[in-house]
C-alpha cells in the first residue's frame, strides 16, 4: 500500500441512539461533540468514537470466535475500572481479567453488544 494508514475513529453501530449517548456519555465518560438522528459523535482525548443507527443487534457471546473487531481501551488498574463500570451497570463478558498473548484484559459490552475490551498499562 503506498499511502500510509493513521486512525481516524472508531464506528459503532447501535440500534437505539438515545441509550447510545446515555451509555457512551454518561457511562464511559465520553464528551459528545454531536449528535442527531443520523450519527452521534464523541470525543475523548485520544480517540473519537461515532455511533450510527442500525437494525440488527447480534449477540456478543464468543466473540472472537466469529469475524469481527473489538476495540481496546487502557487502563491504570482493571480492577479499578472493573469496580468502578460496574456500579455504573456495566456487563462484562469475563468473571476475572484474562492473560492473552498482547496483556491483561476483561470484556465488557455496551448495551447492544458492541464487544470492548480493558488493558492494563
Amino acid at each position: 500500500m503506498s499511502t500510509r494508514l493513521s486512525f481516524n475513529r472508531i464506528l459503532i453501530f447501535a440500534p437505539d441512539l438515545n441509550r447510545a449517548r446515555q451509555f457512551y456519555a454518561d457511562i464511559l465518560g465520553l464528551y459528545l461533540l454531536q449528535g442527531d438522528h443520523r450519527a452521534l459523535t464523541f470525543k475523548a482525548p485520544t480517540f473519537t468514537i461515532t455511533v450510527f443507527p442500525c437494525i440488527d443487534v447480534s449477540p456478543p457471546q464468543n466473540y472472537s470466535e466469529r469475524p469481527c473487531a473489538s476495540v481496546a481501551f487502557t487502563v491504570p488498574s482493571l480492577e479499578e475500572a472493573i469496580s468502578e463500570l460496574t456500579a455504573k451497570g456495566v456487563k462484562f463478558l469475563h468473571s476475572a481479567p484474562n492473560i492473552g498473548p498482547i496483556g491483561r484484559y476483561v470484556a465488557f459490552t455496551d448495551p447492544f453488544g458492541t464487544v470492548f475490551e480493558l488493558m492494563e498499562g
